[in-house]
């Protein structure tokens, strides 16, 4: 059904509205409230009824030969059209195969062409190798004997050169035996020097620290409280002559006694500046760390 009203939609419709027309004048066309008419009468408004009918058909049995025919026709130019597709595509082929075949031809003559070139050419390289073997020969007997000449002088130079290098050597020996001699001397010298101020610094920076405990002693005020036996360890940053840098002076272990902790503080900043070297042994005494033992 659905097919035919695609095919033939005009022909559809105009079927629907004669038969709605129809329909209409059945229910609507007739005067319930009077009697009812004669048979005859009706016998002819079926009839005529019938007669429209059959013009419908009729006309939808043309559209539809007509539609066939439009198909058909259709049918045939796509057939038509595939045909001419085809002998294209043949005579395509045949032109394709024939343009191969050409070209197959041609690449064959050209290969024939350049082996031809090829062994000719290999022929003439062939004759030049063979000429330039025979130089080549001539050369390398000249050079060999040439090469034998020079070989024996180079020999003789050799040893010559042997001789004078074995003699250099011996005296680069000798002198690099004293030179190592001479270098360890003053590295055992040196080190000796080193080991002489290493002790002298070592007994120098004991004696500044002693004199410096001694006059941080003298300055400490002893607490109220019992300080019997109590220590402290104190870290000092001093700068050079001796003074204390603001805030630099710190208790890094405790007696236990705050009061204790305070007054060594105290002797310290009273005491300074601190008796200090000068020079690079300054550097030991920048920043500094006492352990305070007053009873001692």
């Amino acid at each position: 059904m659905l097919g035919v009203l695609k095919r033939n939609p005009f022909s559809v419709m105009l079927a629907l509205l004669l038969h709605f027309v129809i329909v209409f004048f059945l229910v609507f066309g007739v005067d319930w409230e009077k009697k009812p008419k004669p048979i005859a009468s009706q016998a002819n408004v079926v009839q005529a009824h019938t007669i429209d009918l059959d013009k419908i058909n009729e006309k939808k049995a043309e559209e539809k030969k007509a539609q066939q025919l439009k198909q058909q026709q259709q049918e045939k130019k796509r057939r038509q059209a595939e045909e001419k597709k085809r002998q294209q595509a043949l005579e395509k082929k045949r032109v394709a195969e024939q343009k191969a075949k050409q070209k197959r031809e041609a690449e064959a003559k050209q290969k024939a062409e350049a082996k031809r070139k090829a062994e000719a050419k290999r022929k003439a390289e062939a004759k030049k190798k063979a000429e330039a073997k025979r130089k080549a020969e001539a050369k390398r007997k000249a050079e060999a004997e040439a090469k034998r000449k020079a070989e024996a002088k180079r020999k003789a130079e050799a040893k010559r050169k042997a001789e004078a290098e074995a003699k250099r050597k011996a005296e680069a020996k000798r002198k690099a035996e004293a030179e190592a001699n001479r270098r360890a001397q003053a590295e055992r010298e040196r080190a000796l020097q080193a080991q002489i101020a290493a002790e002298q610094n070592s007994r120098e920076i004991d004696r500044y620290g002693a004199v410096i405990k001694q006059q941080i002693e003298r300055n400490w005020l002893k607490p109220a409280q019992n300080t019997e036996g109590l220590s402290c360890v104190v870290q000092v940053r001093l700068i050079p002559g001796g003074d204390v840098v603001p805030g630099g002076v710190s208790i890094i272990r405790s007696s236990g006694n705050a009061a204790f902790d305070r007054s060594v503080e105290a002797a310290v900043y009273k005491a300074a500046p601190l008796p200090v070297p000068s020079g690079a042994l300054f550097e030991s005494f920048r920043s500094l760390r006492l352990n305070f033992k007053p009873n001692k």
